[in-house]
């Protein structure tokens, strides 16, 4: 019983987190140039294309956001081991913090500028959440999730092998609320704009509240079932 409610409990706080980065994502989308800010690939590759092309205005904003998330990275390692602080305590307030200065921005500052608060505080948090049920599975995007979801699925209908269908569940699951926290904040963008924001402060209100109540430690990596 013990186990399950660990279980239970880790897998809600995955989600919640999931929950977090789809509002991050789907803000970016619907408010900042329809520019996914939770990853670095669309920045790495344009930092390659602007030194190819010799087009330099925007080359310098793009290399101080891949450094904001090599320091989100950064942070989320050393923090616990010198200061002997919950990472994933830390990781919510940073949440927290960028999405109220998202909320806060003014509207004629560039969009790469106003992405550098997802830029860093998404790099935190995947690297604060990163295992469910013994599985790697990122709480900020989906690419690995999708794979994972979907070849899982795909062995369970070839070999029938019910523990399939844990995988299966845990991936879809986190999708799920991935998807979820992009509808709230599509749907908040529409009727408030940026403030939109504001609703990510809100849906981080239960992981943190179960996580200093210590019902879960970073360290608690259950074994694949």
């Amino acid at each position: 019983m013990g186990v399950c409610m660990k279980i239970k409990t880790n897998n809600f706080i995955h989600y919640n987190m999931a929950l977090a980065g789809g509002i991050f994502g789907g803000f970016a989308v619907c408010n900042l140039g329809e520019v996914f800010g939770n990853a670095q690939t669309l920045n790495l590759i344009s930092i390659v294309y602007n030194i190819f092309f010799c087009d330099f205005s925007m080359l310098w904003l793009r290399i101080i956001a891949a450094l904001l998330y090599f320091i989100g990275f950064a942070l989320a390692m050393l923090i616990p081991k010198i200061l002997k602080l919950r990472t994933e305590i830390v990781s919510i307030f940073i949440d927290i913090s960028a999405f109220i200065v998202l909320a806060l921005l003014p509207k004629n500052i560039p969009h790469l500028i106003s992405l550098y608060p997802i830029f860093f505080a998404t790099a935190f948090q995947w690297t604060a959440f990163e295992y469910i049920e013994g599985y790697s599975s990122s709480t900020i995007f989906s690419s690995n999730n999708y794979r994972q979801f979907a070849t899982s699925l795909i062995e369970y209908f070839m070999d029938r092998d019910k523990s399939r269908l844990i995988k299966t569940r845990v991936f879809g699951l986190t999708l799920l609320y991935f998807h979820i926290g992009v509808a709230l904040s599509c749907a908040g963008s529409i009727f408030i704009g940026k403030s939109s924001a504001l609703i990510g402060v809100f849906s981080l209100i239960p992981a943190l509240v179960l996580i200093i109540k210590g019902k879960t430690k970073k360290s608690d990596k259950i074994p694949k079932l």
